[in-house]
């Protein structure tokens, strides 16, 4: 089939409003993207076209294609085209009988109510009962209802109405009865007609109200003031066939309450009722049931422009069936049928249907037993937590999603929650260890500043013990000058004396000669002092910097002790 919903994978936020809104599982697949962030994509296979995720998506990120733009240009291009509009044109915001005026000046050949095909279609189903007294029909107007049969209940499909769509009863009448030949347009309030169209290949455009609204908008189109009628006689109760009850209505107008007719709308409420009808007692069931993806009907059906409410919808229906349902005109319709039985083949406006082959995705117990286990589900409490935030009605059901590969435990806001606890705990146990090794580090801090302290006293007394050294070498070597005076007074004396002072001579000399060497040991001593001195110096700054350090340090690691005390006190 033909993917008509898309997605714009950018804008989406991963929210799962479009799984939530979605009636089929694995229509919507979740996963995270490049970046880590969930996001949700459509999984065509699986969709049914019903329009859902659409009106979900507050984010833009959901919208639908059909061929308004293509038919515009082939009918610019002179392609030939004949047109239907659908009753919903009518309580739509388009003026319909100005538009039909401006696609007949756009080359339009001929146009048709499709509430003339609705009558049509009427006529069918109370002929094809009355002559094949089926146990039970399920209605097909809505193309998402059928495309839910044939692609995930096919089991259904016996009970499917072979009675065309009044589109494309109107279709049919078209081609066989009035020799139109011409390409067709449906003006259409259905996004999921397209695949109807195209499994019926009578109808080669969708021209869905609310493209086409938006498209005279955009493109400023001045619509003809005089507006246009259909190329066929009036139409009789069907114009209020889009109306939710609408068939039923139509066939008690014809039968009175002879039928048991049992009617379902919304996407809330349709499939499960659907699923229901597949497991009832065919004793139970309906002569028909009556069912529509909408739940306001074709009238806001998903493909319109919805400007109005329900509520103004409902005045124009009303009008509508007040225009017809007068007495004086019961016998124009009961002559219109005794025309459709003289002049229409009940078999034209019957179709058959093939299943759309689907993969049907099969879970066993233990596969979803290991989904729950992987996302720490392991008691039955939380096995049934059932929030919905994933966008599955249950545990169970994303359990079975994730299972088949539609959804990723990530999407599990309870198995993320409790990571996220977990790893809170751990975080706490690890702060709590951190401030114990915070106690410890100021307390290694304290011992190394005492050290520091012990240090900086040790050098200043070694600075007293070398300015005493200093002191001393001082006197030694004045001692040495005073020594070397006497020695030379020695020498003088020695030297007066004549033979006898020669020994003294000697003497003399080796006084003076240690004199001299003392003075030299205690010049070389000053040099190693005054180095040591410096030395002890440049150790002296390098002390005290590492004790202004570890002080900055040791403030800076108590405001961090002083924070993760008053974190942890929220845990």
């Amino acid at each position: 089939m033909r993917k008509l919903i898309m997605n714009d994978e950018a804008l989406c936020v991963g929210c799962n409003k479009c799984v939530r809104a979605c009636p089929m599982i694995g229509a919507n697949i979740t996963y995270k993207d490049a970046d880590d962030r969930i996001k949700v994509r459509i999984n065509s296979e699986r969709c049914i076209a019903c329009g859902a995720c659409i009106r979900a998506c507050h984010h833009d990120a959901r919208d639908y294609e059909d061929d308004t733009e293509q038919f515009l240009r082939d009918l610019e291009n002179g392609v030939p085209i004949s047109v239907f509009a659908a009753p919903a044109m009518r309580t739509n915001e388009l003026d319909g009988g100005r538009v039909l005026a401006w696609l007949r000046n756009m080359g339009a050949k001929k146009i048709y109510d499709v509430s003339m095909g609705a009558d049509i279609c009427v006529w069918a189903y109370i002929r094809f009962i009355q002559r094949k007294n089926p146990k039970s029909v399920i209605t097909q107007p809505c193309p998402a209802i059928v495309n839910y049969i044939l692609l995930h209940e096919p089991s259904l499909i016996k009970y499917l109405s072979p009675v065309q769509s009044p589109m494309l009863c109107t279709a049919v009448y078209m081609k066989k009865y009035c020799g139109v030949n011409d390409k067709i347009a449906a003006i259409s309030p259905c996004i999921a007609k397209t695949h109807e169209f195209e499994d019926t290949g009578y109808v080669h455009y969708n021209v869905t109200l609310k493209k086409l609204y938006e498209y005279i908008v955009n493109n400023n189109i001045e619509l003809p003031a005089q507006p246009s009628d259909f190329d066929h006689e009036e139409s009789a109760l069907g114009r209020i066939f889009p109306m939710p009850g609408g068939l039923k209505e139509n066939v008690e107008y014809y039968l009175g309450k002879e039928l048991r007719i049992d009617q379902a709308e919304g996407p809330a409420v349709v499939y499960d009722t659907l699923k229901l009808f597949a497991n009832q007692r065919e004793s139970d069931l309906p002569a028909i049931f009556d069912v529509l993806n909408c739940a306001e009907g074709c009238n806001i059906g998903t493909g319109c422009a919805h400007k109005r409410s329900r509520f103004e919808v409902g005045a124009i229906m009303d009008k509508n069936r007040k225009n017809v349902l007068t007495d004086a005109d019961r016998s124009q319709y009961d002559e219109l049928y005794r025309k459709y039985d003289e002049t229409l083949r009940l078999d034209d406006f019957l179709r058959s249907y093939t299943p759309k082959n689907v993969l049907q995705s099969e879970v066993t117990e233990d596969q979803i037993e290991e989904v729950f286990a992987a996302l720490g589900k392991l008691t039955d409490e939380k096995k049934t937590f059932d929030c919905g935030a994933c966008g599955s009605d249950s545990c169970r059901d994303m359990a079975r999603r994730i299972a088949i590969g539609f959804d990723i435990p990530g999407n599990c806001i309870q198995n993320e929650k409790d990571t996220i606890q977990l790893n809170s705990s751990k975080i706490v146990n690890l702060s709590k260890t951190n401030l114990e090794n915070i106690d410890k580090i100021l307390d290694d801090i304290s011992s190394i500043g005492d050290l520091s302290d012990e240090i900086v006293s040790s050098i200043d007394h070694i600075n007293e013990v070398i300015s005493q050294f200093g002191k001393m070498s001082k006197e030694i070597t004045s001692i040495s000058q005073q020594i070397n005076i006497l020695s030379l007074n020695a020498s003088i004396e020695a030297a007066r004396a004549g033979t006898h002072g020669k020994g003294f001579a000697v003497v003399a000399q080796e006084v003076k000669s240690l004199a001299n060497k003392s003075k030299q040991t205690v010049s070389h001593t000053d040099e190693i002092s005054s180095a040591a001195a410096e030395t002890i110096s440049a150790i002296n700054t390098k002390t005290t910097n590492i004790a202004e350090a570890i002080a900055q340090a040791h403030s800076e690691i108590s405001v961090i002790q002083n924070i993760t005390q008053e974190t942890l006190k929220d845990f």
